[in-house]
Formats: structure tokens, sequence, C-alpha cells
């Protein structure tokens, strides 16, 4: 069967609408291009209007052009000021109120220890009844079966044909086991649910498949791979958790599980 190369997920990849930047790039590149001519212009000592317009200008450049990470600058910039402003304690405040149906209600204490009394004896009282009446049945039962000879060889007739037929084993219905399985997890090594896989022939060509991790953080595929070494790239869409690229070896059969564990920066 032909493989075709499944698109991109498009929550995830930016296209270069503007030669080879991106809406966003572009956008940032204007605005710190306005910043840095009035920085220039405003600055009234000279020397000075170069040495701040230098400034405004490495940052545009920086925002627009500087990954760390695979993650931008205005990236970096919102998870510090969220770290920054974030509480690092937290107190439990219950506020919750009781149902109405619960709410001045008296109950008796020797009340409840007199119905769980009650109760406990009527328990009993079945229980004693239910054993007495199968050993009642067990002994009619063994009385019956010696007073009758011909019942008794019948038994021993049926109970020798029974131990001489052979055993045959029930079929079982195999399921379909997939071909190729994984799991995400965080350092916690909790599941992470979301993720997307890209499996390449190598790092510069284009996905030739694309997992996306279920609520268990488990992706599977029935379909097999052709054998040979392939590249996973790991990708949140998030932008919560990242993970360096990983090679793994397919082989037609007895393909192990593969974990993958992601690294945290903030």
């Amino acid at each position: 069967m032909e493989q075709h190369p499944i698109p991109r997920q498009i929550t995830t990849f930016e296209f270069k609408l503007i030669g080879f930047l991106t809406v966003k790039q572009f956008v940032y590149l204007l605005v710190f291009t306005g910043l840095t001519l009035i920085v220039y212009y405003l600055t009234p000592i000279p020397f000075l209007n170069y040495f701040f317009a230098f400034l405004v200008a490495a940052g545009g450049v920086a925002f627009v052009f500087v990954p760390i990470n695979d993650r931008s600058m205005d990236i970096w910039l919102k998870n510090l000021i969220k770290r920054l402003t974030s509480p690092t304690q937290y107190f439990y405040k219950k506020q919750n109120k009781p149902p109405k149906i619960l709410v001045d209600i008296v109950s008796s204490s020797q009340q409840i220890a007199q119905n769980y009394l009650d109760a406990q004896k009527k328990l009993n009282n079945y229980l004693a009844s239910k054993n007495q009446g199968q050993t009642n049945n067990k002994k009619q039962a063994v009385i019956n079966i010696l007073n009758s000879k011909d019942e008794f060889k019948m038994l021993q007739k049926s109970s020798a044909t029974i131990s001489q037929k052979p055993f045959q084993p029930s079929t079982i219905t195999s399921q379909k086991q997939p071909f190729i399985t994984g799991v995400v997890r965080n350092y916690k090594k909790l599941p992470l649910a979301g993720i997307l896989i890209y499996v390449k022939k190598d790092e510069s060509s284009t996905p030739i498949r694309i997992f996306k991790t279920n609520s268990h953080g488990v992706f599977l595929s029935y379909n097999p791979f052709p054998t040979g070494e392939y590249v996973l790239e790991i990708k949140d869409p998030k932008q919560v958790h990242f993970f360096d690229k990983m090679k793994i070896r397919v082989e037609n059969i007895n393909n192990q599980p593969i974990e993958i564990l992601s690294k945290e920066l903030l």
C-alpha cells in the first residue's frame, strides 16, 4: 500500500506569509522599528540617542529572530511575568454550605443503637435459617442416592465417561495488537494528554505520521511502519511542556513501548 504524508498540524505550524516572516514577526518588526525612531528623535542628548535606539532595536531583533529552546522572546516574557506574579502559597477555605435537608436534624443516639441491634439480630436469624436449609438439602440428597442403587451406578458410569473424555480447550479469539505504542509523561511520571508526536524519516523531512496522546498519555498505531530508523519530534500545543527529539528503530515484530519524558524549564 502506498504511503502518503499527513498534513501538518495547523494549530502549531505558523505560515510565513510575508517573505520569510510570519505575521507575528512582521508586526513585531514594525512596532520596534517605530519605537526605535521615536526613542532616537525624542532623546535630546547626543550619543545617548544612538545608545537607547540601539537597545530598542536589539530588543526588537531578539523578539523577531532569536528563539530560545523553540520559544520566542514574548513567550519567555509572558512566563516570567506569570511566574513572578503567581502566588507561592495556597490556603484552603471551606465555603460550601451543607444541604438544606441536613440542616436542623436532631438524631437520638439511643434510637440509632437500637436500630443497629435489631438489624444485626434479623441478619443473624436469616443466615442461620439459610445455612440450616442448605444442610438439610445436602443430607436428603445423599440419602436418596444411597437408597437407589441404580441411580448410584448410573452416577458412577456417567462420571467415568466424563473422566475419559479428552479435554478440549476453548478457542480464545486474540485481539488485534497495536504495531507501535508509547506513553508521554512529565518529570513527575504523570501522563500528559494532547501531546503531538511527529514521526519523520529524518530531521529535515516532512512528517509521515502524527500521533496525539489520549487522557492517559498513551499513543498507538495499528498500521505497520516500514522497517528502519525514525525521528520523533514531540510538541505541546499549549507550550507548557518541552521535549528533546529522539530516534527509534522500528522492526516488523516485537516493537517495545516507547516512553517519552518532558524536560521542565520553569
